[in-house]
């Protein structure tokens, strides 16, 4: 059965991150207790939406959540769109055939050409960016 996550509870999750990021190694690669503690955490126990959140359940969710940062900080620092929480990378007529082009290459960026990511400022907060400093 999949696990349900409301945005409440990816937020509750984060903020579990967030406060126990100094037990992580590098990279924020958590051992197991940790997954345990955070499944057990009050808001995971109890969440908005499905039932409560496994151990195996928080580390997926954390891993789609990098994933998907790392798609976002790519758009926003260095495929020469602008980006921004409420539209996305904001593509209209006059930028169409560079957003395709650039589509092409980052397939996983499409669902962002319009619409943005709710939890991009969030985890900016907790993973350092790999596009900085490229120029």
């Amino acid at each position: 059965m999949q696990v349900s996550w409301s945005d409440k509870d990816m937020f509750a999750l984060l903020d579990f991150i967030d406060s126990h990021k100094a037990t992580a190694g590098d990279g924020l690669n958590f051992k197991a207790p940790f997954w345990n503690a955070c499944a057990a955490s009050p808001m995971l126990a109890n969440p908005e939406k499905g039932g409560p959140k496994t151990p195996k359940s928080c580390k997926e969710k954390w891993k789609r959540l990098q994933s998907t940062y790392m798609v976002i900080d790519h758009l926003s620092r260095s495929s020469g769109f602008a980006y921004s929480l409420k539209s996305g990378a904001d593509i209209g007529v006059a930028n169409k055939n560079s957003w395709d082009g650039y589509v092409k290459v980052h397939k996983d960026a499409a669902p962002y050409k319009n619409k943005g990511w709710l939890f991009y400022d969030r985890m900016s907060a907790l993973i350092p960016s790999k596009c900085k400093d490229l120029n």
